[in-house]
């Protein structure tokens, strides 16, 4: 009997041990404040020119750069489903008006932050504005019409600026990735509106690289993004 009381009561302060030293860990390790809002500025460096893709047009150029920080379900456009309005006027006129609307909508419901429009830039040439994220909206999406096109245009689509340990990435170097928003089936720069009816799905451009064997090309941009507070 006194064998087993003997065990009971060992048993007894090793619990209470171990009791203890969880509760010292999980003082000594309070849970990691959430991070707080980044200002990105954002360069669109343009490198589309004649000595990077066949056919380079006169008077080529990007339109006013438009897009926001937002989250998951904020995005502007999705790749395989229809453009909306303000995509396709942006697109195939470079006009932001309707695409700016849309934003502010998705403002409203929550699932956009900041909006971000620059102006029209000649390519080659380069272009920056300041965006603000946080960490309800740690991705950007960001949109420019090729200019001129049938419709168009070049994107940064959802990067998420939050790394996977949960803070702010200091810089990247994204591609600037090209779309055609399914609106319009001309085949050239500079060939006349064609409306395609029905209307197609945004997807991926390829465009002939002046030079080289790449079926694609080389990207017609990049998108510097860095951290500035």
């Amino acid at each position: 009997m006194l064998c087993s009381f003997h065990r009971l009561g060992l048993w007894a302060v090793l619990f209470g041990l171990a009791a203890c030293s969880k509760n010292a860990d999980s003082e000594e390790q309070p849970p990691a404040p959430a991070v707080g809002p980044a200002l990105y500025r954002v360069t669109f460096e343009a490198t589309w020119s004649a000595s990077t893709h066949a056919n380079f047009p006169a008077g080529a150029h990007f339109s006013s750069v438009i897009g926001a920080s937002h989250r998951a379900d904020g995005l502007l456009f999705r790749p395989g489903q229809l453009a909306s309005t303000g995509i396709k006027n942006m697109a195939e006129r470079g006009n932001n008006t309707a695409l700016r609307t849309e934003i502010m909508a998705l403002q409203s419901s929550g699932a956009a932050f900041r909006v971000l429009e620059g102006r029209v830039i000649s390519s080659p040439g380069t272009v920056a504005d300041t965006i603000r994220l946080d960490a309800a909206h740690p991705r950007l999406s960001l949109v420019t019409m090729i200019a001129p096109s049938p419709d168009w245009f070049v994107a940064l689509e959802d990067e998420n600026l939050l790394d996977a340990n949960g803070q702010w990435v200091t810089q990247r170097r994204v591609p600037a990735r090209a779309y055609d928003a399914g609106t319009d089936s001309g085949p050239t720069f500079t060939a006349p509106d064609q409306a395609t009816l029905p209307a197609g799905v945004v997807a991926p451009l390829l465009l002939p690289p002046a030079a080289g064997p790449a079926p694609d090309g080389p990207p017609l941009g990049t998108w510097l993004l860095e951290r500035v507070n």
